[in-house]
């Protein structure tokens, strides 16, 4: 009993005491929020003459905090005495800076300053300091390859390069360039151009203004180059200039030949060999129907396994091809030619131009492809275990007035008929063999035959005919001439 009695008054003792200090408030002043203190992870930098600092550097700073937190910080490259100085916020502990040299000079100093900010909004009221000796770098430029680089090419010229700057590619202000002669006012490029095309104006004469057209753009730049020569080497050469106005040495490119054009008539030949003889052909039965001037591109001639004259790219071929008002195409290979068309003469045709195409359709060709969308033709036809052949003497019969028919000269163990596309007409059918490709019997064939049909452009007038047989292989009754005249004088309106 006495042990509860002495447990009870221990408790009550107890309690008051804690009763007691939980009435007493704490007493004192509340000390004052202190500054961070900023600080760069070295504190000099000691450099002079071509051992300066390239134009884009990294600095690193930090912080402490005797109370508080980091916030953040601002920094500057401005006096931190000036009122009118600029301070950017940031929360980063470092930052990559390109620091340009003025216009004219090669180097210069920058005083870098940096403040911390604390939790509570309270800047350092000493920010850290430090001075970077810079020096520009000259910029640099080179010409990259293309897919295709030729040689020769009429004047519609592709060049690619490639500009960079020790001191960041932000540094850098535009190119400079010229044809054949550096001590010429060079031609202003804006920096952002890799590649541009060069066409000629005037293609009359020898020495004319290019429009240039930057990168893949369609619409030229407003000033006019000047230095290219036709029917005469050239090389371009390009030159990078940055913020400082630091000059990279001329870059030359490869010397090409650009030809004149001698006419609005263009002969493609699209044989990847002994199309020479296929040229003569058309050259002497053009002459014959009075078209007397020609020009001529072996567009998929070869060299060490290069294409010597085929465009860089299908802007440059179609802007090429649209330097001419008239194209023959002849190949024995549909699809390259077809291919090639496909993606490059929409410029031609914008142009209201008229295309012949004699072009040798092999079992090769990919039924699936999209090569023909622009042609007459819709799909080839391919009986089922039957292959369509033509003798030496198949007849080609006209299917339109005007049109004389035509003979074959020689044998083909493939020949791919057509169906032609919706408006478009055909014009010759050929009387071909059938043959049955499990017993190789022969008979003649009474489907479709069409092997040259016709479309015309949105004026009504026929700006396409294709043939899937090569017509200098149809000259078997000696009147082609008569052929060519249709063609080109009665249905092209020459």
């Amino acid at each position: 009993m006495r042990q509860k009695q002495t447990l009870s008054a221990g408790f009550i003792i107890l309690s008051a005491l804690l009763f007691s200090a939980c009435n007493n408030s704490l007493e004192g002043d509340l000390n004052s929020n202190l500054p961070p203190e900023t600080f760069t992870v070295v504190d000099t930098i000691i450099r002079i003459g071509d051992d300066r600092l390239t134009s884009q550097v990294e600095i690193s700073w930090w912080a402490d905090d005797p109370d508080g937190l980091i916030a953040g910080y601002e920094y500057t490259f401005d006096s931190v005495t000036s009122s009118t100085g600029k301070w950017h916020f940031t929360t980063a502990n470092d930052t990559i800076f390109l620091l340009p040299t003025p216009p004219g000079a090669d180097s210069i100093d920058f005083i870098f300053s940096v403040r911390a900010i604390d939790n509570l909004g309270l800047k350092d009221p000493t920010p850290a300091s430090l001075t970077y000796p810079v020096k520009n770098s000259r910029p640099s430029v080179a010409f990259t390859a293309a897919t295709n680089n030729p040689v020769i090419t009429f004047p519609v010229i592709r060049f690619y390069w490639q500009g960079s700057d020790p001191d960041g590619i932000e540094n850098l202000s535009h190119f400079e360039c010229c044809w054949n002669d550096t001590t010429q006012l060079p031609y202003k490029i804006e920096i952002t151009a890799t590649g541009a095309i060069f066409e000629a104006t005037d293609l009359q004469s020898d020495f004319p203004l290019c429009k240039v057209f930057l990168n893949n753009n369609t619409v030229a730049q407003t000033e006019l180059m000047s230095g290219l020569a036709l029917n005469d080497s050239n090389v371009l050469y390009i030159r990078a200039v940055d913020n400082a106005l630091a000059i990279s040495p001329y870059a030359a490119s490869y010397t090409l030949f650009v030809k004149k054009p001698v006419s609005t008539f263009l002969l493609v030949d699209g044989y990847t060999s002994g199309g020479a003889d296929v040229v003569d052909f058309y050259t002497q039965q053009l002459a014959a129907a009075g078209i007397t001037s020609v020009d001529t591109l072996p567009v998929f001639q070869q060299v060490n396994g290069a294409y010597t004259q085929l465009s860089p790219d299908n802007i440059s071929q179609s802007r090429l091809f649209a330097l001419f008002e008239t194209i023959v195409w002849f190949s024995n290979d549909a699809v390259n030619s077809l291919s090639l068309g496909e993606r490059s003469l929409n410029d031609f045709f914008n142009q209201n131009g008229k295309l012949f195409m004699s072009v040798y359709v092999s079992s090769l060709f990919d039924e699936q492809s999209d090569f023909l969308d622009f042609t007459p033709i819709q799909s080839f036809v391919v009986p089922e275990d039957t292959t369509l052949l033509l003798t030496d003497t198949s007849s080609i019969v006209s299917l339109q007035t005007g049109y004389p028919d035509l003979r074959s000269t020689s044998f083909l163990g493939i020949v791919r008929p057509f169906n032609i596309a919706s408006g478009a007409t055909s014009l010759y059918d050929a009387r071909l063999v059938a043959k049955d490709n499990a017993t190789l019997s022969l008979s003649g064939w009474n489907g479709i035959s069409t092997i040259m049909a016709k479309k015309k452009n949105n004026l009504g007038e026929t700006n396409f005919i294709i043939s899937t047989l090569e017509i200098h292989k149809l000259n078997g009754l000696l009147n082609i001439t008569g052929f060519f005249e249709e063609v080109f004088i009665n249905e092209f309106g020459l």
